[in-house]
């Protein structure tokens, strides 16, 4: 699942909920071992680019 890509959409839709849901999703995702490291740097990225308030 490509979160950045979700991640980048959500705000470019003003969908500053939507992106906090997205970063949790990944988060859990995460300590369960289903997200591959390079997926969670570009959803960093991601992040660090345009931050959701």
């Amino acid at each position: 699942m490509d979160y950045a890509a979700m991640y980048r959409q959500a705000m470019a839709d003003g969908s500053n909920d939507y992106a906090r849901t997205i970063v949790v999703s990944a988060t859990q995702a995460a300590q369960a071992g289903g997200v591959e490291p390079e997926d969670l740097r570009a959803l960093v990225e991601a992040i660090k680019a345009d931050p959701c308030d």
